[in-house]
């Protein structure tokens, strides 16, 4: 995946070189293609296989005293999960752009993980402004963004924790944060963790961060991160405040 630096450098070259620009597209489309066609042709048999245990189960109960039963389904759920994953990635550059209110946009986050923080106790707080300029994203690609960083900072958290999304208007920006008083993340793990399929969890597939920093780069944004060892993380999206027609799409 092209860094910040690398993408600009990028859209500065397709701005001055229309044919440059058109070559970029047409490999972008052939990428994105050929992608889908991948996870595609592997999501068919894997449906067919995943039938095929449960059948096996249904008709052959005793093959869940089996060593390896439980760990094979685990296997293929953790597939599925990849292959989901890579879906997200292919395609979180295409937005589908419409006027977000950023208030209703946070609680509505907080509304759809509310049952997942409630059985981890853990407080989600929300810090907003008293108003907001004009708005434009992917409610849909963002709340996936959002809802990937603050699972990041529930699974950071053990015991006593909380974790705050502020929103506030910055700079001609909207700023949205997550922050956590979490483990944090190690210096050296900071410098990679949006490459895709680096992962330092034990069952991650090393592309939800990998997913949040493209749909923020489609909505030519940034994210940032600033974390310490014990202390918690804090992610920050800064996102353009312009009319629809200047977002890339």
């Amino acid at each position: 995946m092209l860094t910040y630096d690398e993408q600009a450098k990028m859209e500065r070259l397709m701005a001055q070189d229309e044919g440059f620009s058109e070559l970029i597209i047409a490999m972008k489309n052939d990428y994105h293609l050929t992608l889908s066609q991948i996870s595609h042709e592997i999501k068919n048999p894997l449906t067919y296989v995943n039938s095929s245990i449960q059948w096996i189960q249904k008709m052959h109960p005793e093959v869940e005293s089996f060593e390896f039963w439980n760990q094979m389904k685990n296997d293929l759920q953790y597939l599925r999960l990849l292959l989901d994953d890579i879906s997200a990635l292919n395609n979180g550059d295409q937005l589908n752009i419409c006027q977000i209110d950023p208030k209703e946009f946070a609680y509505d986050l907080k509304d759809t993980l509310l049952p997942e923080l409630i059985s981890k106790h853990i407080p989600l707080l929300i810090k907003l402004d008293d108003t907001y300029p004009d708005f434009y994203g992917d409610p849909v690609r963002l709340k996936q963004a959002f809802i990937n960083l603050i699972k990041n900072s529930m699974e950071s958290i053990t015991g006593r924790g909380r974790i705050t999304l502020k929103v506030f208007t910055h700079d001609k920006r909207l700023l949205i944060a997550v922050k956590d008083n979490g483990c944090g993340i190690p210096p050296e793990q900071q410098q990679t963790i949006f490459r895709p399929f680096v992962t330092y969890k034990e069952n991650g597939t090393g592309l939800g961060l990998a997913i949040v920093r493209r749909i923020v780069m489609a909505h030519s944004g940034t994210i940032h991160l600033r974390s310490t060892v014990g202390k918690g993380s804090e992610f920050q999206v800064h996102l353009p405040l312009l009319p629809a027609s200047h977002i890339c799409i």
